[in-house]
């Protein structure tokens, strides 16, 4: 598939969209005490999140074994960060909309490591918290934040707007894939 193709499946599914290479993917370790803060409550509850889904080193050779990724955004009108209901809400519809790219990707032939935001939906409880394997291993969706991602610099990279507001949120996922 061409990236215009890509960014229509993307638009489609409610994303702006932008095709860039693994490599220009800009990580910080140190993002990774976000995720040990636990301020989610997903960390060492959900197989997607830390420490469950590996080390920095570990995600960060993730990305780089695919070539390029395609980096969908959804912007959001919030009344301000403290409206928990409404920003988990739009974390959850960002996740099943990367999950319906993904979907659609792999129909096409690509082999995919999807990225969402907050941690996998999809059980409730996560399957780990109850001693068992996962229960959809081929769909579960991992946290950009646990990848390490610095998302100010993706969304530059990306030429998409981003920024920390009270009246916007600006929420990513991305597919890594080969070309």
């Amino acid at each position: 598939m061409t990236d215009k193709e890509l960014m229509q499946i993307a638009q489609e599914n409610g994303f702006n969209s932008a095709v860039i290479s693994t490599k220009d993917i800009a990580v910080d370790y140190t993002f990774r005490s976000y995720c040990e803060d636990n301020l989610c409550g997903k960390y060492g509850a959900n197989y997607s999140c830390p420490p469950d889904s590996g080390t920095p080193a570990e995600l960060h050779r993730k990305i780089l074994s695919k070539n390029s990724a395609l980096v969908l955004q959804k912007i959001y009108d919030i009344n301000g960060y403290d409206d928990k209901e409404v920003v988990q809400k739009a974390k959850q519809s960002v996740n099943y909309s990367v999950i319906s790219v993904m979907e659609e990707m792999k129909e096409e032939g690509y082999d995919v490591i999807h990225l969402g935001y907050g941690g996998c939906p999809l059980c409730n409880p996560c399957k780990c918290t109850l001693g068992e394997p996962c229960a959809f291993p081929d769909k579960k969706i991992s946290c950009i934040s646990a990848y390490c991602i610095n998302v100010t610099k993706l969304a530059k990279t990306a030429c998409m707007e981003f920024a920390w507001s009270e009246d916007k949120l600006y929420l990513f996922g991305m597919i890594l894939f080969d070309r």
